[in-house]
């Protein structure tokens, strides 16, 4: 095979390795609104307390660990060494056996004392049936690696696919069930947890499969050598935790709303129910975030592959400009998806969720969407230009910083602490991660435009609010429906147009998005009207 079918075969799997983890993103949000409409606020409170323990388990088994394990297996696969990369699966496989064993331990005894931290005792069993994610973890990722390490990524793309597929039919299949026979939030969560848990054993499945049939050479098991064990433990803790950093930054966040919230609104003097509960519709406006940054960063982080080949070519000067165009793009969306979150939050809110409680902490929450957006494109760069460990120890500060802020702001003004927090913790983030990448690579030239985008976005508010004057939504949810959708409509339009007449980006940056070339000539077209 030539340089350039490999060049050709590396940039198919690495799109159609985007292409699905968008549509899992997609799923991921889209679940948790019917979830909610479910269960009511109590069972959405109780499953967003258990989610972030079980998407560490899925982002590690994602991005992280198989990642590792695929370079392991392609440094023996360059040198025609078969039985040495079945022996690296093999070594991989139980090192995370091990380290899954840990995971599940430690989560399931541990689940009486999380739970109490958390200030709610029912949260025990579905904590411990959560657990149950990181036995499955190993096979998936291990499996997974070994594929990708033979540069075939059909079968992660498919069982990728796969998991959350299932994993969502499970989860609202099971909790129409269980709410439809009477059963309390706790039990739903539980039932949630182990939905989730039957996505992850189809993929498991299916990966087994497929790895029977491909397997090119019988491994005879010999002797663990303990030097090697614990060399590929090296790697795959090291570098798979570095490597996934950037997705669990928003899951470590909601681990510390978990963690802080319920018991610092008791402070603040509401009852348990009223903390619960509050907490509950607090985590409505996880999904909605997640929307923003998923918009904004999906363009942005398709470039990020070109950073690390330039770094490769010792081209400094298309890492800057790619790196800037990665940073503008996330800067120009996810300030664009916050402020026209903000104008449309309580129909939003009423459209989604039936009603529009705490709209007003939810459009705070909001303005994160920009810092997560800038934060995750940052802190990818950084991973593309050799500084993961910069991005990590950034993130680390973040999360440290959002959890102490949860603690103070909490008990003394109550659940709009909770969004402060986030928004502070996200915008130190991605403060010091651009900082960093302009260390680096230089970015002071690059001509990012912040006040035209600044006055795009004042333009598309200012007709949204007009819309929202001159057709009122009060007191319905089919109103509040027909509101959000128009306003979303109309926000974009308006934004699309105004971005193009008053050229934020350049020709040479449009030239280099999707269907880049018909934008520029739209664009051309209506600059020369003006």
């Amino acid at each position: 095979m030539t340089s350039n079918e490999n060049q050709k075969g590396f940039w198919h799997g690495a799109l159609l390795l985007t292409a699905v983890a968008l549509f899992m993103k997609v799923l991921s949000v889209g679940y948790r609104i019917p979830y909610q409409n479910i269960t009511g606020d109590i069972g959405f409170y109780v499953y967003q307390q258990i989610y972030p323990f079980y998407s560490i388990a899925i982002i590690l088994a994602t991005y992280g660990f198989p990642v590792v394990i695929s370079r392991l297996v392609a440094e023996q696969m360059a040198r025609n060494n078969s039985e040495k990369a079945e022996e690296i699966s093999r070594y991989s496989y139980y090192v995370l056996t091990l380290l899954g064993l840990i995971g599940f331990a430690a989560l399931y005894i541990g689940a009486p004392a999380l739970a109490d931290l958390m200030d709610d005792t029912g949260l025990i069993m579905p904590l411990r049936a959560t657990a149950l994610s990181f036995l499955i973890m190993p096979g998936i990722a291990s499996i997974r690696g070994y594929f990708q390490g033979h540069e075939n990524v059909i079968p992660t793309a498919w069982s990728q696919v796969t998991e959350q597929t299932v994993r969502v039919i499970a989860i609202l299949a099971i909790s129409i069930s269980l709410v439809m026979n009477g059963y309390g939030a706790y039990s739903t969560g539980t039932g949630a947890a182990l939905g989730s848990l039957l996505g992850g054993v189809a993929a498991l499945v299916l990966l087994v499969v497929v790895r029977i049939r491909v397997r090119k050479v019988q491994v005879i098991p010999r002797r663990i050598n303990a030097l090697r064990f614990w060399g590929i433990a090296r790697r795959l803790l090291t570098e798979g935790t570095l490597i996934c950093v950037s997705a669990l930054v928003m899951v470590l966040f909601q681990l510390m709303d978990a963690l802080t919230i319920v018991s610092g609104l008791s402070e603040y003097g509401l009852s348990s129910i009223e903390a619960r509960e509050t907490k509950g519709i607090f985590d409505r406006g996880q999904p909605l975030i997640q929307v923003g940054t998923v918009l904004a960063t999906s363009l942005s982080l398709s470039i990020v592959p070109v950073i690390s080949k330039a770094r490769a070519e010792k081209n400094n000067l298309l890492i800057q400009e790619k790196a800037g165009l990665s940073l503008k793009i996330s800067f120009v969306i996810g300030l664009s998806a916050a402020a026209g979150l903000v104008c449309i939050m309580s129909e939003t809110n009423t459209m989604l969720f039936t009603d529009d409680s705490l709209s007003r902490t939810l459009s705070f929450l909001a303005v994160s969407i920009l810092f997560s957006s800038l934060a995750m494109t940052a802190a990818s760069i950084l991973q593309g230009i050799g500084l993961a460990r910069t991005a990590a120890r950034y993130a680390g500060l973040g999360i440290l910083l959002k959890g102490f802020l949860n603690i103070v702001l909490v008990p003394i003004i109550g659940i709009d602490g909770a969004a402060i927090a986030t928004v502070i913790g996200l915008a130190t983030v991605a403060l010091l991660t651009i900082y960093a990448v302009h260390s680096k690579v230089g970015l002071i030239q690059y001509p990012f435009h912040i006040g035209r985008t600044i006055t795009a976005v004042l333009i598309m508010c200012s007709a949204v609010i007009m819309l929202q004057i001159l057709f009122p939504s009060v007191g319905s949810r089919t109103l509040a429906s027909v509101s959000a959708l128009g306003g979303a409509v109309v926000g974009a339009s308006v934004l699309g147009l105004t971005l193009m007449m008053i050229g934020v980006f350049t020709d040479n940056e449009l030239v280099q998005l999707p269907k880049g070339h018909k934008i520029r000539l739209l664009q051309n077209n209506l600059r020369k009207g003006v």
